[in-house]
């Protein structure tokens, strides 16, 4: 009788893994095929750490980000093939700066491989609900050379 309860809670437990990683690929897959596409900000705020100054808040969202930040929302694209370009656009229109490069999904975590102009590597969290994605990490946003400037994004589908 042990023998056929060990032999249930075994065969129980291979399937309740099977079934965890099934959904888990799944959920990476879904969240892949959902970043597709294009994208543009509607809110960014960044809680900027300097070594040896106060911390300093960033923000802006659709109602105020051209007067904030002096451009228009970013539009970043992410293509099928892995590759990935945002789009930076002066007041007037006018492209300011395109950075491009690859993307990867690991679970949640986006990560982002600027090739041109600079190269970088961004990795956030991602959630996407709808026609919403939610990006969230730590970033190097004043330029000392260190992740620790907490990265909080939300941007909107323009494909849909």
């Amino acid at each position: 009788m042990k023998r056929n309860i060990s032999s249930t809670i075994l065969v129980a437990g291979v399937v309740i893994c099977v079934v965890a990683l099934t959904a888990a690929s799944k959920t990476g897959s879904d969240l892949r095929s959902q970043l597709i596409g294009g994208w543009r900000n509607v809110y960014v705020k960044v809680s900027i750490h300097a070594k040896g100054k106060p911390d300093a808040v960033m923000q802006a969202d659709s109602s105020n980000w051209e007067k904030r930040l002096g451009i228009k929302p970013i539009r970043t694209h992410f293509l099928e093939d892995g590759t990935y370009y945002s789009e930076y656009f002066n007041l007037k229109d006018n492209i300011v700066r395109r950075p491009e490069g690859t993307w990867s999904l690991k679970g949640d975590s986006l990560i982002m491989t600027e090739l041109k102009p600079d190269k970088s590597v961004l990795k956030l969290h991602l959630a996407i609900t709808g026609d919403h994605a939610v990006f969230h990490g730590m970033i190097d946003f004043d330029g000392e050379g260190v992740d620790n400037d907490e990265y909080f994004g939300i941007q909107k589908s323009i494909n849909k």
